[in-house]
Protein backbone atom coordinates (compact mmCIF):
# COMPACT_ATOMS: atom_id res chain seq x y z
CA UNK A 1 0.00 0.00 0.00
CA UNK A 2 1.33 3.46 -1.03
CA UNK A 3 -0.38 6.70 -0.11
CA UNK A 4 2.96 9.16 -0.71
CA UNK A 5 0.83 10.46 -3.26
CA UNK A 6 -1.15 12.33 -0.74
CA UNK A 7 0.12 15.91 -0.15
CA UNK A 8 -0.80 16.99 3.41
CA UNK A 9 -2.16 -23.35 13.72
CA UNK A 10 1.45 -23.27 12.44
CA UNK A 11 4.05 -21.79 14.79
CA UNK A 12 5.50 -18.13 13.96
CA UNK A 13 9.26 -18.13 12.92
CA UNK A 14 10.43 -16.84 16.42
CA UNK A 15 9.10 -14.87 19.45
CA UNK A 16 8.27 -11.48 19.03
CA UNK A 17 7.45 -8.75 21.04
CA UNK A 18 3.70 -7.67 19.75
CA UNK A 19 0.85 -10.19 19.89
CA UNK A 20 -2.31 -9.38 17.94
CA UNK A 21 -5.21 -10.41 19.80
CA UNK A 22 -8.86 -12.10 18.29
CA UNK A 23 -11.00 -10.25 16.41
CA UNK A 24 -14.85 -9.94 16.59
CA UNK A 25 -17.22 -9.27 13.92
CA UNK A 26 -19.57 -7.00 16.63
CA UNK A 27 -19.49 -3.58 16.29
CA UNK A 28 -19.51 -1.33 19.37
CA UNK A 29 -18.55 2.09 17.43
CA UNK A 30 -20.03 4.92 19.24
CA UNK A 31 -23.27 7.53 18.42
CA UNK A 32 -23.06 8.46 14.88
CA UNK A 33 -21.56 12.34 15.03
CA UNK A 34 -23.41 14.37 12.80
CA UNK A 35 -22.35 14.38 9.22
CA UNK A 36 -20.68 17.75 9.15
CA UNK A 37 -18.38 17.03 12.31
CA UNK A 38 -17.46 12.95 10.96
CA UNK A 39 -16.51 14.92 7.86
CA UNK A 40 -14.78 17.25 9.39
CA UNK A 41 -12.83 15.09 12.14
CA UNK A 42 -12.31 12.32 9.05
CA UNK A 43 -10.47 15.34 7.09
CA UNK A 44 -8.30 16.20 9.57
CA UNK A 45 -6.98 12.87 10.67
CA UNK A 46 -6.82 12.08 6.61
CA UNK A 47 -4.99 15.13 5.40
CA UNK A 48 -2.23 14.57 9.05
CA UNK A 49 -1.56 11.27 7.94
CA UNK A 50 -0.89 12.18 4.44
CA UNK A 51 1.56 14.76 5.69
CA UNK A 52 3.14 12.76 8.10
CA UNK A 53 3.56 9.67 5.82
CA UNK A 54 4.90 11.95 3.24
CA UNK A 55 7.36 13.90 5.31
CA UNK A 56 8.59 10.72 6.93
CA UNK A 57 8.86 8.66 3.83
CA UNK A 58 10.84 11.30 2.39
CA UNK A 59 13.33 11.38 5.27
CA UNK A 60 13.48 7.64 5.33
CA UNK A 61 14.01 7.68 2.15
CA UNK A 62 16.92 9.90 2.10
CA UNK A 63 18.39 7.89 4.86
CA UNK A 64 17.86 4.89 2.62
CA UNK A 65 19.72 6.12 -0.56
CA UNK A 66 22.78 7.44 1.49
CA UNK A 67 23.53 4.34 3.82
CA UNK A 68 22.41 1.59 0.67
CA UNK A 69 21.80 -0.78 3.72
CA UNK A 70 21.35 -4.30 1.08
CA UNK A 71 24.67 -3.13 -0.62
CA UNK A 72 26.54 -4.52 3.12
CA UNK A 73 24.22 -7.73 3.34
CA UNK A 74 25.51 -11.09 2.24
CA UNK A 75 24.09 -12.83 -1.23
CA UNK A 76 21.88 -15.50 -0.76
CA UNK A 77 21.19 -18.43 -2.44
CA UNK A 78 17.80 -19.58 -2.81
CA UNK A 79 16.55 -23.78 -2.86
CA UNK A 80 12.91 -22.65 -4.58
CA UNK A 81 11.38 -19.89 -6.27
CA UNK A 82 10.74 -16.68 -4.19
CA UNK A 83 7.60 -14.43 -5.07
CA UNK A 84 7.16 -10.78 -4.42
CA UNK A 85 3.48 -10.46 -3.87
CA UNK A 86 2.57 -6.20 -4.24
CA UNK A 87 -0.42 -4.55 -2.26
CA UNK A 88 -2.83 -1.81 -3.03
CA UNK A 89 -1.20 1.07 -5.41
CA UNK A 90 2.25 -0.67 -4.65
CA UNK A 91 4.83 0.48 -7.03
CA UNK A 92 6.69 -2.12 -8.85
CA UNK A 93 9.88 -0.63 -7.75
CA UNK A 94 9.16 -0.93 -3.96
CA UNK A 95 10.85 -4.64 -4.69
CA UNK A 96 13.51 -3.36 -6.74
CA UNK A 97 16.61 -3.04 -4.32
CA UNK A 98 15.12 -6.77 -2.96
CA UNK A 99 15.19 -8.18 -6.33
CA UNK A 100 18.37 -6.61 -7.51
CA UNK A 101 20.11 -8.09 -4.57
CA UNK A 102 18.88 -11.59 -4.84
CA UNK A 103 20.11 -11.68 -8.21
CA UNK A 104 23.52 -9.68 -8.22
CA UNK A 105 26.28 -11.17 -9.40
CA UNK A 106 24.24 -13.84 -11.85
CA UNK A 107 23.13 -15.37 -8.60
CA UNK A 108 19.25 -17.27 -8.03
CA UNK A 109 18.68 -17.19 -12.27
CA UNK A 110 20.41 -13.73 -12.33
CA UNK A 111 16.77 -11.60 -13.09
CA UNK A 112 13.82 -10.95 -11.83
CA UNK A 113 10.76 -12.10 -13.75
CA UNK A 114 8.04 -10.56 -13.27
CA UNK A 115 4.43 -12.25 -13.65
CA UNK A 116 1.04 -10.69 -14.66
CA UNK A 117 -1.87 -12.76 -14.62
CA UNK A 118 0.16 -16.28 -15.46
CA UNK A 119 2.59 -14.67 -18.18
CA UNK A 120 5.91 -13.62 -18.13
CA UNK A 121 7.38 -10.42 -18.55
CA UNK A 122 11.02 -8.80 -18.29
CA UNK A 123 10.49 -5.44 -17.12
CA UNK A 124 8.23 -4.02 -14.21
CA UNK A 125 6.37 -2.43 -16.83
CA UNK A 126 5.05 -5.53 -18.29
CA UNK A 127 6.40 -4.45 -22.27
CA UNK A 128 8.88 -7.28 -22.94
CA UNK A 129 6.91 -10.39 -22.57
CA UNK A 130 9.13 -13.93 -22.23
CA UNK A 131 7.61 -17.07 -23.23
CA UNK A 132 7.21 -19.74 -20.83
CA UNK A 133 10.51 -21.46 -22.65
CA UNK A 134 12.16 -18.77 -22.15
CA UNK A 135 12.09 -18.38 -18.56
CA UNK A 136 15.62 -20.59 -17.21
CA UNK A 137 14.62 -23.49 -14.96
CA UNK A 138 16.90 -22.56 -12.47
CA UNK A 139 15.38 -18.86 -12.27
CA UNK A 140 14.40 -18.21 -8.35
CA UNK A 141 13.23 -14.59 -8.10
CA UNK A 142 9.56 -13.42 -9.30
CA UNK A 143 7.54 -10.50 -8.73
CA UNK A 144 3.86 -10.30 -9.18
CA UNK A 145 2.28 -7.31 -11.42
CA UNK A 146 -1.57 -6.93 -11.20
CA UNK A 147 -3.05 -5.97 -14.23
CA UNK A 148 -4.79 -3.19 -11.88
CA UNK A 149 -2.82 -2.45 -8.83
CA UNK A 150 -6.02 -0.78 -7.13
CA UNK A 151 -7.89 -4.06 -7.51
CA UNK A 152 -9.19 -5.34 -4.23
CA UNK A 153 -7.83 -8.66 -2.84
CA UNK A 154 -10.60 -10.99 -4.06
CA UNK A 155 -9.84 -10.17 -8.05
CA UNK A 156 -5.67 -10.45 -7.28
CA UNK A 157 -6.12 -13.63 -5.69
CA UNK A 158 -7.47 -14.61 -8.86
CA UNK A 159 -4.75 -14.12 -10.93
CA UNK A 160 -2.53 -15.09 -8.38
CA UNK A 161 -3.64 -18.27 -8.98
CA UNK A 162 -2.51 -18.25 -12.23
CA UNK A 163 0.57 -16.85 -11.63
CA UNK A 164 1.90 -19.30 -8.78
CA UNK A 165 0.82 -22.52 -11.26
CA UNK A 166 2.77 -20.51 -14.16
CA UNK A 167 6.21 -20.05 -11.77
CA UNK A 168 5.32 -23.70 -10.79
CA UNK A 169 5.61 -24.86 -14.18
CA UNK A 170 8.38 -22.83 -15.52
CA UNK A 171 10.52 -24.28 -12.31
CA UNK A 172 9.51 -27.29 -11.65
CA UNK A 173 9.21 -26.26 -8.11
CA UNK A 174 5.89 -28.02 -6.37
CA UNK A 175 5.79 -25.16 -3.90
CA UNK A 176 6.89 -21.58 -3.58
CA UNK A 177 8.05 -19.13 -0.94
CA UNK A 178 6.03 -15.90 -1.01
CA UNK A 179 6.39 -12.52 0.66
CA UNK A 180 3.52 -11.25 0.33
CA UNK A 181 3.54 -7.08 1.07
CA UNK A 182 0.54 -4.57 2.79
CA UNK A 183 -2.70 -5.99 1.14
CA UNK A 184 -0.89 -8.26 -0.81
CA UNK A 185 -1.06 -10.55 2.44
CA UNK A 186 -4.73 -10.55 2.28
CA UNK A 187 -5.00 -11.42 -1.34
CA UNK A 188 -2.84 -14.47 -0.92
CA UNK A 189 -4.92 -15.46 2.13
CA UNK A 190 -7.93 -15.28 -0.09
CA UNK A 191 -6.26 -17.63 -2.43
CA UNK A 192 -5.32 -19.78 0.20
CA UNK A 193 -9.65 -19.52 1.60
CA UNK A 194 -9.73 -20.96 -1.56
CA UNK A 195 -7.70 -23.90 -1.86
CA UNK A 196 -4.70 -22.69 -3.12
CA UNK A 197 -1.89 -25.26 -2.41
CA UNK A 198 1.39 -23.51 -4.05
CA UNK A 199 2.22 -21.63 -1.52
CA UNK A 200 4.83 -22.92 1.03
CA UNK A 201 5.82 -20.17 3.40
CA UNK A 202 4.50 -17.03 3.36
CA UNK A 203 5.92 -14.09 5.11
CA UNK A 204 3.35 -10.87 5.62
CA UNK A 205 4.95 -7.71 5.65
CA UNK A 206 3.18 -4.79 7.16
CA UNK A 207 0.23 -6.52 6.05
CA UNK A 208 -3.40 -5.14 7.68
CA UNK A 209 -5.05 -8.10 8.58
CA UNK A 210 -6.83 -6.65 11.13
CA UNK A 211 -7.47 -3.64 9.10
CA UNK A 212 -5.71 0.38 9.03
CA UNK A 213 -7.78 3.42 9.79
CA UNK A 214 -6.24 4.66 6.59
CA UNK A 215 -8.74 2.93 4.67
CA UNK A 216 -12.03 3.79 6.94
CA UNK A 217 -11.02 7.45 6.15
CA UNK A 218 -10.11 7.30 2.28
CA UNK A 219 -13.35 5.44 1.74
CA UNK A 220 -15.79 7.97 3.84
CA UNK A 221 -14.22 10.66 1.38
CA UNK A 222 -15.02 8.78 -1.41
CA UNK A 223 -18.59 7.97 -0.49
CA UNK A 224 -18.81 11.50 0.71
CA UNK A 225 -17.95 12.58 -2.18
CA UNK A 226 -15.63 15.04 -1.33
CA UNK A 227 -13.81 15.94 -4.41
CA UNK A 228 -10.59 18.06 -2.75
CA UNK A 229 -9.90 15.12 -0.91
CA UNK A 230 -10.32 12.54 -3.21
CA UNK A 231 -7.95 14.43 -5.69
CA UNK A 232 -5.64 15.30 -3.15
CA UNK A 233 -5.18 11.47 -2.17
CA UNK A 234 -5.50 10.32 -5.63
CA UNK A 235 -8.71 8.03 -4.87
CA UNK A 236 -11.28 7.72 -7.12
CA UNK A 237 -14.51 5.33 -6.70
CA UNK A 238 -13.06 2.50 -8.00
CA UNK A 239 -10.68 2.14 -4.67
CA UNK A 240 -13.94 1.09 -2.87
CA UNK A 241 -13.67 -2.17 -3.09
CA UNK A 242 -9.89 -2.54 -1.92
CA UNK A 243 -10.83 0.07 0.53
CA UNK A 244 -13.56 -1.78 2.18
CA UNK A 245 -11.22 -4.71 2.09
CA UNK A 246 -8.54 -3.21 4.21
CA UNK A 247 -10.77 -1.10 6.49
CA UNK A 248 -10.63 -2.05 10.27
CA UNK A 249 -12.22 -5.56 11.71
CA UNK A 250 -14.07 -2.99 14.63
CA UNK A 251 -13.07 0.58 14.49
CA UNK A 252 -14.47 3.83 14.89
CA UNK A 253 -17.20 3.13 12.15
CA UNK A 254 -18.96 0.03 10.70
CA UNK A 255 -17.26 -3.23 11.28
CA UNK A 256 -15.28 -5.20 8.53
CA UNK A 257 -17.57 -8.09 7.41
CA UNK A 258 -15.01 -9.53 4.47
CA UNK A 259 -11.93 -9.39 7.24
CA UNK A 260 -13.81 -10.64 9.80
CA UNK A 261 -15.10 -13.62 7.51
CA UNK A 262 -11.35 -14.27 6.14
CA UNK A 263 -9.91 -13.94 9.92
CA UNK A 264 -12.43 -16.51 11.30
CA UNK A 265 -10.50 -19.63 8.61
CA UNK A 266 -7.35 -18.73 9.30
CA UNK A 267 -6.45 -21.63 11.15
CA UNK A 268 -7.50 -23.21 7.54
CA UNK A 269 -5.80 -21.19 5.53
CA UNK A 270 -2.64 -21.70 7.81
CA UNK A 271 -3.33 -25.80 7.30
CA UNK A 272 -2.08 -25.11 4.01
CA UNK A 273 1.42 -23.67 4.48
CA UNK A 274 4.50 -25.40 5.44
CA UNK A 275 4.94 -21.89 7.72
CA UNK A 276 3.79 -18.53 8.27
CA UNK A 277 6.09 -15.63 9.41
CA UNK A 278 4.41 -11.77 10.60
CA UNK A 279 6.45 -9.03 10.39
CA UNK A 280 5.55 -5.27 10.91
CA UNK A 281 7.33 -1.82 11.01
CA UNK A 282 7.11 0.42 13.84
CA UNK A 283 8.05 3.94 14.97
CA UNK A 284 5.41 6.26 13.05
CA UNK A 285 2.70 8.32 13.93
CA UNK A 286 0.15 6.15 12.48
CA UNK A 287 -3.75 6.60 12.57
CA UNK A 288 -5.71 4.86 15.04
CA UNK A 289 -9.38 3.16 15.20
CA UNK A 290 -10.23 2.97 19.11
CA UNK A 291 -11.49 4.79 22.18
CA UNK A 292 -10.77 8.39 21.68
CA UNK A 293 -7.25 8.18 20.25
CA UNK A 294 -6.04 10.08 16.82
CA UNK A 295 -2.97 8.33 16.47
CA UNK A 296 -1.23 5.16 17.59
CA UNK A 297 2.20 3.04 17.09
CA UNK A 298 2.90 1.67 13.63
CA UNK A 299 4.56 1.75 10.15
CA UNK A 300 2.70 5.16 9.07
CA UNK A 301 0.06 3.32 7.95
CA UNK A 302 -0.66 -0.20 9.58
CA UNK A 303 -0.77 -0.11 13.58
CA UNK A 304 1.84 -2.69 14.81
CA UNK A 305 -1.40 -4.70 16.62
CA UNK A 306 -3.36 -5.03 13.64
CA UNK A 307 -0.72 -6.74 11.03
CA UNK A 308 -1.06 -10.39 12.01
CA UNK A 309 -4.07 -12.37 11.83
CA UNK A 310 -5.73 -13.33 15.48
CA UNK A 311 -3.74 -15.17 17.94
CA UNK A 312 -0.56 -15.10 15.85
CA UNK A 313 2.65 -13.45 17.12
CA UNK A 314 4.43 -10.67 14.90
CA UNK A 315 7.64 -9.96 14.52
CA UNK A 316 8.00 -5.84 14.92
CA UNK A 317 11.11 -4.34 13.13
CA UNK A 318 13.00 -1.90 15.68
CA UNK A 319 13.52 1.39 14.97
CA UNK A 320 11.77 3.80 12.55
CA UNK A 321 10.45 1.82 9.63
CA UNK A 322 8.37 3.60 7.12
CA UNK A 323 5.34 1.71 5.22
CA UNK A 324 6.54 1.94 1.53
CA UNK A 325 9.92 1.18 2.08
CA UNK A 326 9.95 -1.96 4.12
CA UNK A 327 11.66 -3.85 1.86
CA UNK A 328 14.57 -1.52 1.33
CA UNK A 329 15.59 -2.55 4.99
CA UNK A 330 18.74 -4.69 5.73
CA UNK A 331 16.55 -5.62 8.98
CA UNK A 332 13.65 -7.48 6.68
CA UNK A 333 16.28 -8.75 4.58
CA UNK A 334 17.58 -10.32 7.49
CA UNK A 335 14.13 -11.51 8.69
CA UNK A 336 13.52 -12.88 5.21
CA UNK A 337 17.21 -14.76 4.86
CA UNK A 338 16.07 -16.76 8.53
CA UNK A 339 12.54 -17.44 7.68
CA UNK A 340 13.02 -18.80 4.04
CA UNK A 341 16.53 -20.44 5.13
CA UNK A 342 18.53 -18.94 2.75
CA UNK A 343 22.00 -19.92 2.29
CA UNK A 344 24.37 -17.02 2.81
CA UNK A 345 27.44 -16.94 0.62
CA UNK A 346 30.61 -15.99 1.62
CA UNK A 347 30.49 -12.34 1.38
CA UNK A 348 28.79 -9.17 -0.71
CA UNK A 349 28.92 -8.60 -4.10
CA UNK A 350 31.70 -5.91 -5.15
CA UNK A 351 30.27 -2.43 -6.11
CA UNK A 352 30.31 -2.19 -9.81
CA UNK A 353 33.96 -0.26 -11.23
CA UNK A 354 33.19 2.79 -12.48
CA UNK A 355 33.90 2.93 -16.15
Amino acid sequence: MDISRLHPGIAPHRPAPATATGTSTRSEAPEALPPPVEDALSLAQFVATGLVYKLEGSRTERRLDQERPLESQPRVQLERPFVMVPGWTTNPAAFSDLGSKLTEGGINGGQVFFVRDGEFFRDPEAKVQASPESVPADSRVFQVLPKDNHASPEVVADELERSFEAIRQVTGAPRLDVEAYSMGGLSTRVYLDRGGKAVGRLMMLGTPNRGTRFAELAKHIIQRDIRWAMSMGGLTVGDLPALEWMSPVQGKGASNPRLSDLNSRWDEQASRLEDFHAVAGQGLITPADKGGRLFTKGDGLVPVDHTAPPGVEVTVLSGDKHHRLLNREAETYKELIGFFGWTPLSEPAAPPTAT
